[in-house]
């Protein structure tokens, strides 16, 4: 049973990737529908990072469900860097406030870990 701060964490990110997936299918219909102007392939440039963005949310929640709480904060700063310049405020917002999760829970998770076995004689 995971702990109740990992379920949070998964929960803003399950929400920040929501939101990054229905941003960036809007962002590519705008630059489609703009393509003829330089505004178009930005609109499109903001559409294809927040669909990474998706994607790379669902690899972190994978990272949470196997207890690798390390390496999914690191790599959820990345990741919230790059959504709050490209991706978004809201999901930038989102993503800092998970991040700001990580830390009760890599200390709950510290505490708990069972002491390892006494070397053999």
């Amino acid at each position: 049973m995971p702990p109740p701060e990992a379920e949070s964490i998964k929960s803003l990110i399950n929400i920040a990737g929501i939101l990054a997936l229905v941003f960036g299918i809007i962002w590519i219909i705008i630059g489609a529908i703009t393509i003829a102007s330089i505004i178009g392939v930005v609109f499109i440039v903001f559409g294809v990072v927040d669909i990474l963005i998706y994607l790379q949310l669902k690899s972190i929640t994978e990272l949470i469900d196997r207890g690798r709480y390390r390496e999914a904060k690191d790599k959820t700063l990345t990741w919230m860097i790059i959504g709050f310049i490209l991706g978004g405020i809201i999901i930038g917002i989102l993503l800092l406030v998970a991040y700001l999760k990580y830390d009760e829970l890599l200390r709950k998770a510290a505490v708990a870990a069972p002491p390892p076995p006494p070397p053999p004689s």
